[in-house]
């Protein structure tokens, strides 16, 4: 049913009807309407209610949406934060008590990402990449916190002592035009290419060496699942030392300081030019998606949390 104004009491008397017909064992919601409504609507049939928590978004850190949050935490028996760092933001701002937060973090299908050196090559041939060539991969959308720009100036860098370098960027966004202009002002002619939009985030993957994911601190990461199933294509990642892109490569991938074109180069070179060093990475990338968030363990453990409260 529509949901009607952002502020409607009714749904939440619409929602209480819906919970006693289908007599669930557990409420899940997430995002702040359906937390406040459905809640609310949990709490009025005494049916157990679970909310998840995304990410680390401004808005909680101002009226009326704080208030609301900490009620949300109140009204649910437990608050799930997809992350350390999400986990941390929830008690900054009290979004629950601590006894009722549970991290449970994103889980990826592993075998969905999985990339042979057979996918490589066709990848490879689908871009027309040279085998001498050592890609640099990054897939977000095109907008200032993603930190496209210290990447293609960081890119540029390392052109200077590795020409062979070239540079897949996939996703659209607002910032294409301005992006592409500063390729082409500070990157070698055509080693940087844009590909807009993609269903095929894997090909781009399987056809690049070295991952990067270069956000910046004003863009609230709560997990980082790009990142990710970067991993999962055991391909190793640089990130930025931002949210909880740390938490997801800990020791399998490279950390940087946010914004900082130094750093982002030099561990592009790094990477570029060891290709034991990158092969090594990216199986215990692989390993480390597969073992610490594989899709069964996320519902093994949300299962599991339901079982508790119900």
């Amino acid at each position: 049913r529509a949901a009607g104004p952002d502020v409607n009491p009714r749904l939440v008397g619409m929602l209480a009807a819906e919970i006693r017909r289908y007599r669930p064992d557990v409420v899940h919601t997430h995002l702040v309407h359906a937390d406040v409504s459905g809640q609310l609507a949990a709490a009025l049939t005494r049916v157990p209610g679970v909310s998840s928590v995304h990410g680390a978004p401004a808005f909680y850190r101002r009226e009326p949406y704080r208030s609301l949050g900490r009620a949300v935490g109140r009204l649910a028996a437990r608050r799930i934060a997809i992350s350390e760092s999400v986990a941390r933001f929830v008690s900054e701002l009290r979004l629950a008590p601590p006894e009722r937060v549970r991290v449970i973090h994103y889980g990826v299908d592993v075998a969905k990402w999985t990339a042979t050196e057979s996918d490589r090559r066709r990848a490879r041939a689908s871009f027309e990449l040279a085998e001498d060539e050592v890609v640099v991969g990054i897939a977000a959308r095109l907008i200032a916190g993603k930190g496209h720009a210290a990447l293609i100036e960081s890119f540029a860098r390392a052109t200077a002592n590795l020409p062979r370098l070239r540079l897949l960027v996939a996703g659209e966004g607002p910032a294409r035009r301005s992006l592409e202009s500063l390729a082409e002002q500070l990157c070698p002619r055509d080693s940087v290419r844009f590909l807009g939009f993609t269903t095929d985030v894997a090909s781009v993957f399987a056809a690049s060496d070295l991952l990067v994911f270069p956000t910046l601190p004003e863009l609230s990461e709560g997990f980082g699942l790009a990142p990710l199933e970067a991993m999962a294509t055991a391909r190793p990642v640089i990130v930025s030392a931002v949210g909880s892109l740390p938490e997801v490569v800990d020791d399998v991938g490279i950390v940087v300081p946010a914004a900082s074109v130094e750093a982002l180069s030099a561990a592009i070179v790094n990477l570029a030019s060891d290709a034991a060093l990158r092969h090594r990475l990216g199986s215990r990338s692989a390993a480390r998606a597969r073992d610490v968030f594989g899709l069964e363990t996320m519902v093994s453990r949300t299962v599991a949390l339901y079982e508790e409260i119900a």
